[in-house]
């Protein structure tokens, strides 16, 4: 398969999958509420759109200033495979030791919510730390 043909094709899937997401969170807001209000469907396909043009404007820019700079090296593979490999160990033992602890205390349900929370926390961390990780 040609590579223009694959660009398209992995663009397409993702402002597809985007906007089955937005168009879902409209429909569980307005599920919610009683009241399904379609009208922020057009700000969210044209979010999308104009999100990912300038996604790929400044990816172009950026080429374009730096030339074939590779993003990647051997160093910043192994310096990513280490982080995640002590990131994965530490989520599995931390959770572990924080359900142990919320069991021993008493506590034998936990909230949807607050696991939404947790979770979210623990992606946002893990982010920033392989962001961090990868500009070592």
């Amino acid at each position: 398969m040609n590579n223009k043909i694959k660009f398209i094709l992995i663009w397409a899937f993702i402002i597809g999958c985007a906007w089955i997401g937005g168009f879902l969170g409209i429909y569980i807001s307005g599920k919610e509420t009683g009241e399904f209000s379609y009208d922020s469907a057009i700000p969210m396909a044209v979010g999308t759109i104009l999100g990912i043009i300038i996604y790929l404007f400044f990816s172009k820019w950026n080429k374009k200033r730096n030339g074939n700079v590779p993003e990647f090296d051997e160093r910043s593979l192994i310096l990513m495979k280490r982080y995640f490999l002590i990131v994965l160990y530490v989520v599995l033992f931390g959770s572990g030791a924080a359900l142990l602890i919320l069991y021993s205390m008493g506590v034998y349900l936990i909230e949807t919510g607050m696991l939404i929370v947790c979770l979210m926390f623990l992606y946002i961390i893990i982010g920033v730390g392989a962001f961090i990780t990868k500009r070592l």
